[in-house]
């Protein structure tokens, strides 16, 4: 049981049916949306004692709200299944990704920290992220959702199609 709870890798749809679950019963507890990006927003705040104006408004005045600790569990949640699982405390490899690139330790660090920066400033100009739009606002039928959704999935399998090609040589799985 233990094995298959924090070890093996759970089907698709568990997590589907999971996250299925969990936007109504937020609706029904706390009268929200699913969403990480405002919690994004609030950690900001929280580390950086930001005076931006954007978070300083009603959508980021529970500045330690459910969301905080919604990261805070993904964050340690993912921590504690790798330890379960035996995997090392840190680990550089991305199977593809760092085989065929090699690239020292910082470039990897730049990298991922400037697609971070994206992630963010794409989530600011949508109005919200990814896991916002298409888990809720589809659910809800938001006109908006439903198109920024697939600008999303258009847009991310140009940018993986580019990646693979440019910085991996196109090469297969």
């Amino acid at each position: 049981m233990f094995q298959a709870i924090f070890v093996n890798t759970w089907p698709w749809w568990v997590g589907g049916v999971l996250i299925g679950l969990l936007v109504p019963a937020l609706y029904f507890f706390q009268n929200t949306a699913l969403g990480v990006s405002t919690g994004y927003g609030n950690l900001v705040k929280i580390i950086s004692r930001s005076s931006l104006p954007w978070l300083q408004g009603e959508k980021f005045a529970d500045t330690w709200g459910w969301r905080v600790f919604f990261i805070a569990g993904m964050i340690l949640g993912a921590f504690v299944a790798g330890r379960l699982s035996g995997r090392p405390l840190i680990s550089r490899g991305m199977p593809l990704f760092t085989e065929v690139l090699n690239w020292p330790f910082f470039a990897y660090a730049l990298y991922f920290f400037i697609g971070g920066l994206f992630l963010g400033l794409g989530a600011r100009f949508a109005g919200g992220c990814t896991s916002g739009h298409s888990i809720h606002g589809i659910a809800n039928l938001h006109k908006s959702s439903i198109i920024i959704t697939i600008i999303f999935l258009v847009f991310g399998v140009i940018a993986a199609a580019f990646l693979r090609t440019v910085l991996l040589g196109g090469g297969g799985m």
